[in-house]
């Protein structure tokens, strides 16, 4: 896993895995790679972005997300594995 997010990369991480742990899935089963974005926020005078990919490898599912700062992408995954776009629900958790 390739996950480095500033300012609390360790915070965010845990998060991550707590966040798989309670919806069923396994951490080993996600890669996650930042990459920097295409430099249109640098051209509107924003602050720098990145991108987060986020891959589940049994299902090839891979969902994008913008993580420069004050980034709510957390909440995007976390709702993103809620609606089972990283592999189905459990019955009952619909």
């Amino acid at each position: 896993m390739n996950l480095r997010l500033d300012p609390a990369p360790n915070a965010a991480i845990d998060a991550v895995h707590r966040a798989l742990r309670a919806h069923g899935l396994e951490v080993e089963n996600f890669e996650f790679t930042e990459h920097e974005s295409s430099g249109l926020a640098d051209l509107l005078g924003g602050p720098p972005e990145r991108i987060l990919a986020v891959k589940c490898r049994s299902t090839n599912e891979e969902r994008l997300y913008a993580s420069g700062p004050d980034s709510a992408w957390l909440g995007a995954f976390v709702m993103d594995l809620g609606s089972g776009h990283f592999g189905k629900l459990p019955a009952g958790e619909r």
